[in-house]
């Protein structure tokens, strides 16, 4: 059986990290004929996409929209704030953390790391200790939700910190795997620079990053020497206030955008997170019922949750097994935790019973494999939450 087959009996389960399942309305949307980047009817589309997203933020000015992975967006917030030569500050506590420092030193940055130890999330003290040994630091970078390590960082404790110590700092939030899954850490008195990403929940394709910046980051941008032509906010904060964008867009997916946007004000943003709190309390509770360890006990998100597998089990032995048996694709671990966590993605449209079934079907998988599991445990466990919820 092939990397792409599953069981014909079964249908196929995406629940990784990214992408995530797309909605019936939201795919009938985009399947619309094409249109033209520069018509008027995309523009009105673009300008629903933007007070949409400064809706979903509580944010007091446009997004910016680039056709690009958040990666890009992470780039082109610290390209565009900081020259070469300035120093940064970057938290990392996962494989998206690591991604700062080559970030940082690929635009010629001085950069400073607090290692945080994977699967926890970051000490206030520690960053209050970081930001005071550099007071020159130019920028504060950091994860909301990490998603290689699925913790959470308490962004709405630290990031008013950060801000209190040194208040001409630029503070950059990925929030790529957190955003509509749990409540903004902060608006832009805080935040400087927030990053979200079409492919998680969003419920859409990749290819779409939305950045939101603070009047403190604007000024930033329009102080920072122009190092680039594709990822200049400027120009592309000048062409937005004219309905457009600088370069071709990703168009389908902004349509697209806008559906996401309509189904979760439809459901009000409380009922949106509180959805993914129950998911992410069915696969935890469930995991840890079938002997399962968490990979962030401490810290957990509500986006992603990563398991260490019982006993001796294989983490990508058993995630394999798990798709070719019953065709539910899991993720598996990044960096330092390759080849050692499975990881469960529960967000954007995944209902609770896709959860406890994915749970159930690890605990199978896992007894197959000579595990000591008791499935009972975790179904009931995972009925409970969900009965308690309905």
């Amino acid at each position: 059986m092939g990397d792409n087959e599953f069981p014909t009996m079964y249908k196929e389960r995406l629940l990784t990290p990214g992408p995530t399942p797309i909605p019936l309305r939201i795919l009938q949307a985009m399947e619309r004929p094409l249109l033209h980047h520069r018509s008027e009817v995309f523009k009105q589309e673009l300008k629903r996409a933007s007070e949409g997203m400064q809706w979903l933020c509580g944010w007091d000015s446009p997004p910016v929209f680039l056709a690009c992975s958040g990666t890009g967006a992470m780039e082109a917030a610290v390209l565009n704030t900081c020259k070469p030569g300035d120093e940064i500050i970057a938290v990392n506590g996962g494989a998206f953390g690591a991604r700062w420092r080559s970030i940082g030193e690929r635009l010629g940055l001085v950069v400073h790391e607090l290692t945080v130890e994977w699967g926890s999330a970051a000490n206030v003290e520690d960053v209050r200790r970081i930001v005071s040994e550099h007071p020159t630091a130019r920028a504060f970078c950091i994860q909301h939700s990490e998603t290689s390590t699925t913790a959470l960082h308490p962004l709405q404790i630290i990031l008013p910190e950060v801000k209190k110590l040194a208040p001409h700092i630029i503070t950059i939030v990925d929030g790529i795997s957190s955003c509509v899954t749990t409540p903004m850490p902060g608006g832009p008195a805080t935040i400087d620079i927030y990053v979200a990403g079409s492919q998680k929940a969003f419920m859409l394709p990749p290819g779409l990053s939305m950045m939101m910046l603070s009047a403190h980051a604007w000024r930033a941008v329009e102080e920072t020497p122009k190092r680039s032509l594709y990822f200049d906010l400027a120009l592309e904060r000048k062409s937005l206030a004219s309905g457009e964008t600088s370069w071709t867009p990703a168009s389908t997916i902004i349509v697209g955008l806008n559906a996401a946007l309509d189904m979760f004000r439809e459901e009000g943003l409380p009922a949106v997170y509180a959805r993914h709190k129950l998911l992410s309390r069915i696969a935890r509770e469930g995991l840890c019922a079938l002997g399962c360890r968490l990979v962030a006990p401490d810290a957990p998100g509500t986006s992603v949750t990563g398991f260490f597998p019982p006993g001796s089990i294989q983490a990508d032995t058993l995630r394999t097994e798990v798709r070719k048996r019953f065709g539910i694709r899991l993720a598996g671990g990044q960096g330092k935790f390759k080849g050692a966590i499975v990881r469960v993605g529960h967000m954007g449209h995944v209902d609770p019973f896709e959860i406890m079934n994915s749970v159930i079907a690890i605990g199978i998988t896992a007894k197959s494999l000579g595990g000591s599991v008791d499935i009972e445990p975790a179904s009931r466990v995972c009925l409970e939450l969900i009965s308690e919820a309905t």
